[in-house]
C-alpha cells in the first residue's frame, strides 16, 4: 500500500498519524491523516488511501466522529474526481442520497441502483432518469434503447441512424414502428428523395393514422412531379406506389382521395408497362388519357403533355391537338400564376376536372414545350385535324365514364381506365370489368414478350379483383 511505502516528505507527514494509530490514540491519528491534502501532494492515489484510513479508524474506533469524517472525506474525494470512492464514503455513514449522487457522477450506475434499491427506494426512479439523460448526452443510442425505448429511438433518429432505428422499432409494435417510418419518410422527402421515401413505405408499410395523410399526399405529388409518366424505367416506381397505396386503401376503404391516387399509380404502371411494346401503344395511350380524369391530383401540365404525346404516337391527332393545346394553355397559366384565363370549352362534356392546382414551375422541359408548340401550330393548318375529342357510340367523349346525355356512369376498365360499354371481361368476386379487346391484347403481349412489367400488372389485378371469370382469359 501507499501508506506502507511512503517515504520522504510524505513519510514525515504521516509519521505522527501512524504513531498515534499504533498507540491507540485514534482521534489524533484521524486528525493527523486528514492533514494530508492536495496542498501537500498531487498524488491522488495516496490521498485516497490516507483519507480512507482516517474514515476507517473513525468508523471502527471513534463513531462520534464518523459522520463528520465521512462527509469530509467524501467531499474531498469528489473534488479530486474519485467519485466511486466518494460514493462508498457517503454510504459508510448512511448518507444515501449523496452516495447515489456520487456514484452517478462517476458513471457507476449499478452501484447507484443498488444503493437506491437497498437503502433509498424513493430515489430509484431518479437514478433511471439520470441514467437516460446521461446516455442521451453521451449519444449512446443502443444502450438508451434498452432503458427507454422511445428516447433511444429518438436519439438514433436525430443522429440519422435510420436503419438501426427502424430495426429496433420493429420490435416495439406497429404503432411505434409507424411513427419512425413516417419520420424517416418525411426527412427523405424534405431532402428531395421521394424514391427512397417510397422504398421505406414499401418495406415497412403505411398507417391509417390521419397525421400521416399529408405525408402520403406529399409522396405522391413529389413522384408525379419528378418521375416519368411514359418510360419503362419508371415502371418500378409506379408499381411500388400502386402497391403502397393499395395497402393504404385497404385500411381506408371510404377514402376517395387515396383511392383516386391509387388509380393514378395503377394507370401509370399500365402506361409505363406498355412502353417498348408496339402492340400495347394504344393501351398505353388510353391509360394516359384516363389519367386526365385525375388532373386535380396530378401535375396538370405534365398529364396533358403526356396524354397528347401518347395520342400523337398512335395517330389520334385530333385528341393530341386538344390535349397539347391544353398543355400550352396551362404553361401560359403557370407563367401568369393564375388559371383565370383558361378556356374549358373543349372539356365541357367530359369528366376531366377544371379545378387544377398549378405547379410553381413548368414540369416539362423548354425543349419539349417548344416542340409541342411547333407541332400544334403546324397541325392547326392541317384541314384533316380538328380540335375535337374522339367520341364513342354514346355520342360522348370516348374517355369519359359519365354519359353527359343521360347522366349514366359506365364501369371503368380496370386495365385502361376507359369506360366499358360492351364486350366485357368480368372478374369474379368483384364488380370489376375490363374491355375484352384490350384485355386480350395485353394478356397476349405478356405471353409473347414475357414482359416482367406486364406480368406485374396482371398479378396486381389478379390479387385485387380475382382472375377473369372466363377461363379463356387467365393469367397462366
Amino acid at each position: 500500500s501507499y501508506l506502507a511505502s511512503t517515504s520522504g516528505g510524505g513519510e514525515d507527514m504521516l509519521t505522527p498519524a501512524k504513531t498515534w494509530e499504533a498507540n491507540g490514540d485514534y482521534s489524533r491519528a484521524i486528525d493527523a491523516y486528514l492533514k494530508m491534502t492536495v496542498m501537500q501532494t498531487t498524488d491522488y492515489a495516496l490521498l485516497e488511501e490516507v483519507w480512507y484510513k482516517a474514515l476507517e479508524l473513525a468508523l471502527k474506533f471513534v463513531p462520534m466522529k464518523a459522520s463528520h469524517v465521512g462527509t469530509t472525506v467524501a467531499e474531498w474525494l469528489a473534488e479530486i474526481s474519485r467519485f466511486e470512492s466518494a460514493g462508498e464514503a457517503y454510504l459508510s455513514i448512511e448518507r444515501y442520497k449523496e452516495s447515489i449522487d456520487a456514484f452517478i457522477l462517476g458513471d457507476k450506475w449499478d452501484r447507484a441502483r443498488a444503493v437506491a434499491r437497498e437503502h433509498a427506494p424513493q430515489f430509484e426512479h431518479r437514478v433511471e432518469e439520470e441514467y437516460v439523460e446521461s446516455l442521451k448526452r453521451g449519444g449512446k443510442a443502443e444502450e438508451l434503447a434498452n432503458v427507454d425505448v422511445i428516447a433511444g429511438l429518438d436519439l438514433l433518429a436525430n443522429r440519422g441512424q435510420w436503419a438501426k432505428c427502424l430495426q429496433t422499432a420493429e420490435n416495439e409494435g406497429k404503432e411505434v414502428l409507424n411513427k419512425y417510418v413516417a419520420l424517416y419518410a418525411a426527412q427523405l422527402l424534405q431532402d428531395g428523395q421521394p424514391i427512397q421515401a417510397l422504398g421505406v413505405f414499401t418495406q415497412y408499410g403505411t398507417s391509417d393514422n390521419t397525421a400521416n395523410f399529408n405525408l402520403y399526399r406529399r409522396l405522391c405529388n413529389d413522384l408525379f412531379l419528378t418521375e416519368s409518366f411514359s418510360s419503362l424505367t419508371a415502371f418500378k416506381t409506379w408499381s411500388a406506389l400502386r402497391d403502397v397505396l393499395a395497402a393504404l386503401v385497404e385500411k381506408l376503404p371510404q377514402n376517395k382521395e387515396f383511392f383516386s391516387l391509387l388509380q393514378c399509380a395503377h394507370l401509370l404502371s399500365v402506361r409505363t408497362s406498355s412502353a417498348g411494346h408496339k402492340q400495347l401503344f394504344e393501351i398505353g395511350a388510353k391509360s394516359a388519357v384516363s389519367l386526365l380524369r385525375y388532373t386535380n391530383y396530378l401535375i396538370p401540365d405534365k398529364a396533358f403533355f403526356e396524354a397528347g404525346i401518347a395520342c400523337r404516337a398512335i395517330g389520334w391527332n385530333n385528341m393530341a391537338f386538344v390535349f397539347l393545346n391544353r398543355f400550352l394553355d396551362i404553361c401560359d397559366a403557370i407563367e401568369d400564376g393564375s388559371t383565370d384565363m383558361l378556356d374549358h370549352s373543349d372539356f365541357s362534356d367530359t369528366d376531366i376536372p377544371y379545378d387544377i392546382v398549378l405547379p410553381e414551375d413548368y414540369s416539362i422541359t423548354e425543349e419539349d414545350r417548344e416542340e409541342a408548340k411547333e407541332w400544334v401550330l403546324a397541325v392547326s393548318m392541317d384541314q384533316r385535324v380538328q380540335q375535337v375529342l374522339n367520341t364513342d357510340e354514346r355520342g360522348c367523349y370516348e374517355g369519359s365514364l359519365l354519359n353527359v346525355h343521360n347522366n349514366v356512369t359506365s364501369p371503368q376498365c380496370i386495365l385502361t381506365g376507359y369506360p366499358v360499354l360492351r364486350g366485357e371481361v368480368v372478374f369474379k368476386n368483384t364488380s370489376s370489368v375490363s374491355n375484352k379487346d384490350d384485355w386480350n391484347v395485353y394478356v397476349m403481349a405478356r405471353k409473347v414478350s414475357h414482359s416482367v412489367e406486364c406480368q406485374d400488372v396482371l398479378t396486381y389485378l389478379q390479387t385485387s379483383t380475382g382472375a377473369p371469370a372466363n377461363p379463356s382469359y387467365s393469367f397462366t
